[in-house]
């Protein structure tokens, strides 16, 4: 993991094992970088991408098929500690898909705020395939995007999305029609780095919490929304607007 400008990159680095989130490793060195990026005001924004052309390809299927139903259930419970991290950090987390998001790969991909997909970019809840069932929260994370019809279509026909059929559905949110992802994924990350931060956490979690009954939208929005005006970042905002310049947002 690199920072640079406000924005921390993670990777995953497991590329002989195409970046399974069984791999030696993995899940702990992304939620260290989550650690790093939680408590770190200097860093605003985060990437997350894989090595080696692939962004994950899930869990291992050797490792898997060895285990005991117990052992499943620990390695489930212990890797949901990262979907769920993502999902609550009051950052926003952008990832940039390359390759294969294949499985918790997917769900991986889809507890992030923003999935910007490069021209080899394939989607897939695979596990359809095996004779499992999704996991790494795409119960949640894949109707949140694609709507309850478009999740069933996935979850159960196991069928692959790749890269600008992602953006057409809502899979993604920008397409990379002559390359890799993550040179957009970085640049757009930095944006948001300028960006007001505390705003942003507030819309990631009333994002999450959605879809709201309109009682409960206001009532979010008026136990959110007021801490705002008093923040430095809405003074910058509000006198800049005046000023018809440019904010300098501090995440503040």
């Amino acid at each position: 993991m690199t920072a640079a400008d406000g924005v921390l990159q993670m990777v995953i680095n497991a590329p002989e094992a195409r970046n399974s989130l069984s791999a030696k490793g993995v899940v702990e060195g992304l939620l260290a970088a989550l650690d790093w990026l939680e408590r770190d005001p200097d860093l605003r924004c985060a990437v997350l991408t894989g090595a080696g052309g692939a962004f994950s390809s899930g869990g291992n299927l050797h490792d898997l098929s060895s285990q005991s139903e117990a052992q499943v259930r620990a390695q489930m419970n212990a890797n949901t500690w990262l979907y769920r991290r993502i999902a609550l950090c009051d950052k926003l987390v952008i990832a940039a898909v390359d390759g294969p998001a294949y499985g918790a790969g997917l769900g991986l991909a889809t507890c992030c705020d923003w999935i910007v997909a490069g021209e080899s970019a394939a989607f897939c809840s695979a596990f359809v395939r095996v004779g499992a069932m999704p996991d790494a929260g795409l119960f949640w994370s894949l109707p949140s995007r694609l709507g309850a019809a478009g999740a069933r279509r996935m979850m159960l026909l196991g069928k692959e999305v790749r890269g600008a059929e992602a953006l057409h559905t809502g899979l993604a949110d920008d397409f990379v029609s002559d390359g890799p992802a993550l040179p957009a994924a970085m640049s757009l990350a930095g944006r948001f780095a300028q960006g007001p931060t505390r705003a942003y956490g507030r819309i990631k979690a009333g994002l999450r919490q959605a879809p709201m009954s309109l009682e409960q939208a206001l009532q979010y929005q008026l136990d959110n929304g007021p801490g705002l005006f008093a923040s430095e970042d809405f003074s910058e905002g509000a006198k800049a607007f005046l000023e018809k310049r440019k904010p300098v947002f501090k995440g503040r």
